[in-house]
């Protein structure tokens, strides 16, 4: 039966499996101890091949065995298909060799399927992109243990329905046609994106020079704030040095609007404090507190995904409960995430946070949100490069360094008009993005729709004219077995006597031994 059950086939259609009208092979076993011819040609790995695309910027050389290019070598038309490596998102991907490289060859994790004459290599690239065929390799590929691996005997399986050949070429020129509409539809998404991106880089280059701010010709100073904020650290956080060196170094003092000034994070923070080491777990018992690690924070904001518990007693809870308005910065990462930062809000939840995280709990009249801002920043950005250590692959931007974080620092209610306007902006860009990942899936789908009418006969005009599928399948099946090999024989000595046997003249054969006889009789002679 069908892999769509009883559904009916539009007239000369036929059921197939992929081996009745493809040549399906594995690859070459790249071993550091093997011994070959002494050469080197080309060698197409996993990571060369992309769904529908092949990527050559990186091809690796292989040394072969004689015979084994005839054997392995790529033709134009062949279909490269990733065997996996366990997980359900790279199983079967697939694109097409159309001989940009001479004499390439490919690795045994990239299964070559060949198609026959009877099948347009170009109707099976698009085939194999169907919903349907996804799903059939899904299946196909999921073994007892959970992971997802291909073989060519799985691959042999996978059934589909056959057109005409003359109907498969007008399948190909419809789904190009409309598919290439939605490929520039898509491009034109991006490229949206590419500017939503680029508009968020201007809008916060624009918040941190006051250009977002409206000039209504009133002076304002930030002196009397950084006044009450020098008063409340002082009586708060005692004579931490980092409390104390408010001026940030000479090279991050760039030129600021008239009544701003440079501060460091320190300076304006009545605590700087890292998260508890304490062992977290992910079940949620009664009573138990969320612990907001590294992984929670995203893009400037805290994600409450993936999260961890503390018992609600534990010793750390109460010293590490967070506060509205908290900035927690991220101090251990790789190198392009470090330094990520995010302000915890009362909205998400009782929390406390974890050790790879530090805390500054800012004075009154700094808002956390236009600091966080700051830190995420190019400016920011270009500071924790410039100070993070980097250990064993990953780096670290310690409480000392962070308290040395310069801050550019207006009047209080310039902060206050700045925020506004920023977030109105990005109020804005992501309705926008809401928008353009609305009509990314919309695309998605409506692709996938083309793909499943294309393969159901639905999407182009049937001819009477077309030779039926299942004369294809005769004339394959013709054409292998005319170009079956002969069955080898044990030796040169018994393949001569028994040719030159059939060539003497004699009595007619005695009868076809039976099984076990027979198999004596060719260990006898």
């Amino acid at each position: 039966m069908s892999v769509d059950g009883e559904r009916e086939l539009p007239a000369g259609w036929a059921w197939v499996k992929l081996d009745q009208v493809c040549d399906v092979t594995g690859g070459i076993q790249k071993q550091a101890k093997r011994r070959p011819v002494k050469n080197k040609f080309p060698f197409l790995r996993v990571a060369n091949v992309g769904r529908g695309r092949l990527d050559l910027g990186d091809v690796h050389e292989v040394e072969l065995f004689e015979g084994e290019l005839d054997r392995f070598r790529l033709k134009d038309g062949d279909l490269l298909v990733v065997e996996g490596n366990g997980s359900p998102d790279q199983v079967g991907r697939a694109a097409t060799w159309h001989g940009a490289i001479k004499d390439a060859v490919h690795q045994n994790h990239l299964i070559k399927v060949r198609p026959t004459s009877v099948i347009d290599p170009k109707f099976l690239e698009l085939l194999w992109n169907s919903p349907d065929i996804a799903s059939q390799l899904l299946r196909v590929a999921q073994s007892t243990s959970g992971l997802y691996t291909l073989s060519t005997s799985k691959l042999n399986r996978v059934e589909f329905a056959l057109p005409p050949l003359a109907e498969q070429r007008r399948i190909v020129d419809a789904l190009e046609e409309q598919l290439s509409r939605l490929d520039v539809a898509i491009i034109s998404l991006g490229s949206s994106a590419v500017r939503g991106a680029n508009l968020r880089k201007a809008l916060v280059a624009r918040a941190f020079s006051g250009a977002l701010l409206p000039d209504d010709g009133g002076a304002r100073t930030a002196r009397p704030l950084l006044e009450r904020v020098d008063s409340q650290v002082s009586a708060q956080a005692g004579k931490k040095r980092w409390s104390q060196e408010r001026a940030p170094a000479q090279e991050w003092r760039q030129g600021l609007p008239e009544g701003w000034e440079w501060r460091t994070l320190g300076s304006l923070s009545v605590l700087i404090q890292y998260g508890t080491s304490a062992k977290a777990e992910a079940a949620a018992v009664d009573g138990a507190v969320p612990v907001i690690r590294m992984g929670n924070i995203q893009s400037g904001s805290i994600v409450m995904d993936s999260i961890k518990y503390l018992p609600g007693d534990h010793p750390d809870i109460d010293p590490m409960r967070l506060q509205d308005g908290d900035l927690l910065f991220n101090r251990t990462n790789s190198a392009e995430l470090v330094g990520k930062s995010a302000v915890y809000r009362d909205v998400l939840g009782e929390a406390a946070f974890a050790s790879y995280l530090i805390r500054c709990r800012l004075a009154d009249g700094i808002d956390p949100d236009w600091v966080n801002a700051y830190v995420n920043s190019p400016g920011g950005r270009k500071y924790i490069r410039s100070v993070l250590s980097q250990q064993v692959g990953q780096a670290n931007v310690n409480s000392a360094k962070l308290a040395m974080f310069p801050i550019p620092v207006p009047p209080a209610e310039e902060q206050a008009r700045i925020m506004e306007n920023l977030r109105e902006w990005y109020r804005l860009l992501e309705h926008s993005d809401k928008g353009r990942e609305s009509a990314k899936l919309r695309a998605t789908g409506l692709r996938e729709s083309l793909l499943r009418a294309a393969f159901a006969g639905t999407l182009t005009q049937q001819s009477p004219d077309d030779a039926p599928a299942a004369d294809l399948l005769d004339r394959i099946a013709a054409e292998r077995a005319a170009e079956a090999k002969p069955k080898r024989t044990r030796s040169g000595t018994h393949r001569r006597t028994v040719e030159a046997s059939a060539a003497a003249p004699g009595p007619a054969p005695e009868p076809t031994p039976a099984p076990a006889l027979a198999v004596q009789q060719e260990f006898d002679l």
